[in-house]
C-alpha cells in the first residue's frame, strides 16, 4: 500500500522546481528583450537613412528636370520621382510618425518639425 502511495506523489512538479523554471525564464527573457529592442532600433535607423538618400535622390532628379528643387515630398509624389512619400519610423519619434521636409532653396532634405533627427553616428537625438 505504501508503494502505491508514493507513486501517486511523484506524478507532478513540485513547487520548488516550478519556482526554479520560472526563475530562468525570467532571466532569459530579461536578456533577450534590451537585445530584441536594440536590433529593432538599429533597423528603424537604418530605414530612416534609407529614406533619406532616396528623397535626397529624388530631390535632386527632380532639380535636373525642372531647374528648382521641389516644395514638399508632395511635389515628387506628383512628379513621379518617388511612388509615395516615406514616412520616418515610429520608434525613431516616440511611435508617432512623421514626415521629411524639403529646403526649396538648397533641396536639403530633413525630418520635420514633429520628428526625431539623427546624428551621423547613427545615434538619435529627440527634437520637439
Amino acid at each position: 500500500m505504501k508503494l502505491l502511495a508514493l507513486k501517486k506523489k511523484k506524478k507532478g512538479f513540485t513547487l520548488l522546481e516550478l519556482l526554479v523554471v520560472l526563475a530562468i525564464l525570467a532571466i532569459l527573457i530579461a536578456i533577450a528583450v534590451p537585445v530584441y529592442k536594440g536590433q529593432k532600433e538599429k533597423a528603424a535607423i537604418t530605414a530612416h537613412n534609407a529614406n533619406v538618400r532616396v528623397l535626397e535622390t529624388a530631390v535632386e532628379s527632380y532639380r535636373q528636370d525642372k531647374g528648382k528643387y521641389p516644395g514638399s515630398v508632395d511635389e515628387l509624389v506628383k512628379g513621379d520621382y518617388i511612388k509615395k512619400e516615406p514616412e520616418i519610423p515610429k520608434i525613431l519619434n516616440n511611435g508617432t510618425g512623421g514626415k521629411y521636409d524639403i529646403d526649396s532653396t538648397n533641396g536639403n532634405v530633413s525630418p520635420g518639425e514633429d520628428a526625431f533627427s539623427i546624428k551621423k553616428d547613427d545615434k538619435s537625438n529627440g527634437t520637439n
